[in-house]
């Protein structure tokens, strides 16, 4: 565990909170987690009794903006972050007593792109905020991320080498193209619980399904559970911008709290589906 080693030194700089319960409030935190540099990451909150935390990480570039409403806390405007960035899959899983984090670039750039997402340097900043999850939740929290951000997610889980997290969830992984797969870092570093969850439509030429029992495979050298949620149906509509990867199958659209609740099973340990199927359209 880096609790002490990592929280030493580092900066917490509280933004505007808001909320009924100050113990349970919305808000967005800020570390210093590198020397001159600041990680920032919206926290949301469950009502009740926290059953856990989430690191989520979006998806793209990454490029989130946190905007702070009177009615609902905090929304998000992000471009092309897919699920994890998605109102229906952060509430759903606050609905099921989990914390989450989700992740807004560093202060030294607006946009994480793959090669930030594999360096020394966001490997820090995550440390930073695990720990700060850790002492606040008492508990380790898991890392999820989603199309380019499993990049992030895998990275991460790859040099802590299963310290300090309690698992590991992919959506849309990556598994070819110009700026590799998952499968490219090193083999069997994750020793905790892995959960892939794809869209078997998916259209993005970076995470088809037919690489996903390739991911599966992979992973199932070291880590305890490797568990596969294949996702069907839902909506093919595509964004303007890199329409294969920022909408429609890939991002889990119209199925998008169905695809929530299944992961949300996982982590408490209940039953889950291996299917889900989402309206046809």
């Amino acid at each position: 565990m880096h609790s002490g080693k990592a929280l030493s030194g580092l900066m917490l700089l509280w933004c505007a909170a808001v909320g009924v319960d100050a113990a349970r409030a919305d808000s967005v935190v800020t570390l210093e987690t590198r020397k001159g540099v600041t990680q920032s990451f919206l926290l949301l909150e469950p009502k009740g009794q926290v059953r856990g935390a989430l690191v989520m990480l979006p998806g793209h570039e990454g490029e989130v903006e946190f905007r702070g409403t009177s009615e609902n806390g905090y929304e998000i405007k992000n471009v092309g972050g897919g699920l994890t960035a998605h109102r229906a899959m952060r509430e759903t899983l606050r609905r099921n007593g989990f914390a989450v984090a989700v992740i807004a670039p560093p202060s030294d750039r607006t946009q994480l792109a793959a090669w930030f997402r594999k360096s020394d340097e966001h490997v820090e900043d995550m440390r930073g905020v695990i720990a700060y999850l850790q002492k606040r939740y008492n508990a380790k929290p898991y890392l999820q991320g989603h199309c380019l951000a499993t990049f992030s997610a895998a990275s991460v889980a790859t040099r802590l080498r299963g310290d300090g997290i309690s698992g590991l969830i992919l959506t849309s992984t990556r598994s070819t193209g110009r700026d590799g797969s998952v499968t490219d870092f090193d083999r069997g570093a994750v020793n905790v619980p892995v959960l892939l969850v794809h869209h078997r439509e998916d259209s993005c030429p970076q995470s088809p399904y037919q690489n996903i029992e390739g991911v599966k495979r992979f992973y199932q050298e070291s880590a305890p559970r490797v568990d596969l949620i294949t996702v069907t149906g839902g909506g093919e509509l595509r964004a303007r911008r890199n329409p294969n990867c920022q909408d429609g199958y890939h991002g889990f659209r119209g199925v998008q709290r169905d695809t929530a609740q299944a992961i949300a099973s996982w982590l408490l340990g209940k039953d889950f589906p291996s299917l889900v199927e989402g309206p046809k359209r």
